[in-house]
């Protein structure tokens, strides 16, 4: 008969931790800091135009012609462009009428200086 074959374990070794050296954080000489002040900082990259369909264009006059008191809008159709200038920050919304319930809309400074660009 053949012998059989058992399975034996080898014996686990403890891992070690090893504990890291501490890092020392370079410093910067003297004369690197003084290069640093007198580099002039970097200009921010032009921003782009908007482009607005006629249709935001129309709505933005109509909000801008409203005056002081604001824009209401008489149909549901101009909330989409009212709500697009919105995110766009070229409009912002006033308080809530509270006889109405209807939110007017007012045109930001970034939007008085797109319609002066524009005219």
């Amino acid at each position: 008969m053949a012998a059989k074959k058992t399975a034996t374990k080898k014996p686990t070794a403890k891992k070690t931790t090893a504990r890291k050296a501490p890092t020392v954080k370079a410093t910067k000489a003297p004369a690197a800091e003084s290069a640093a002040k007198t580099k002039p900082a970097a200009k921010a990259p032009a921003k782009k135009p908007l482009k607005l369909s006629e249709a935001q264009e129309k709505i933005l006059n109509q909000i801008e012609s409203a005056g002081e008191g604001g824009y209401t809008p008489s149909q549901k159709t101009e909330l989409r462009s009212i709500e697009k200038l919105r995110e766009l920050k070229l409009v912002k919304a006033g308080a809530k009428n509270k006889e109405t319930g209807v939110v007017p809309f007012m045109t930001t400074a970034a939007g008085k200086k797109h319609l002066a660009s524009k005219g």
